[in-house]
């Protein structure tokens, strides 16, 4: 598991002063950047092997609202095995430490060039299972 401290900005909340829905889905991107990032390896290593990783479901669930400019801490985790598609968990808390939301992002890993499915590098695999 790797947690992501987020500070709400102004831009990311509605007319009542909370974080717009749609904005926990941008967190959940940057928890899961840092985490494959603190794995050491990057997007831009996994891309460099041929390899890209669009978002092919996503999944939120709000329990309390996020205001502007606290500090939420993501907590992200790989939930299941690995294959030709990878499934990140996620739980958003507030500063003090209550539930905000929870969620997951199903990616897939394709080829570059032909875009189509395919399993990621052994080692990338064997390296983000060791991690999370």
């Amino acid at each position: 598991m790797h947690e992501t401290k987020i500070r709400v900005q102004y831009y990311d909340t509605d007319r009542m002063g909370v974080v717009h829905h749609s904005n926990y889905i941008r967190y959940f991107e940057t928890g899961r950047t840092e985490f494959i990032r603190a794995c050491g390896i990057p997007y831009a290593r996994i891309e460099a092997e041929g390899v890209l990783m669009p978002v092919i479901s996503v999944e939120c669930r709000c329990f309390l609202p996020a205001c502007y400019d606290e500090v939420l801490t993501v907590r992200t985790k790989i939930s299941g095995e690995i294959t030709a598609r990878i499934c990140f968990a996620y739980e958003i808390y507030n500063e003090s430490a209550q539930l905000v939301c929870t969620g997951s992002t199903t990616l897939a890993f394709i080829d570059a060039a032909t875009r189509r499915p395919v399993r990621p590098p052994e080692a990338i695999s064997q390296f983000l299972m060791l991690h999370s």
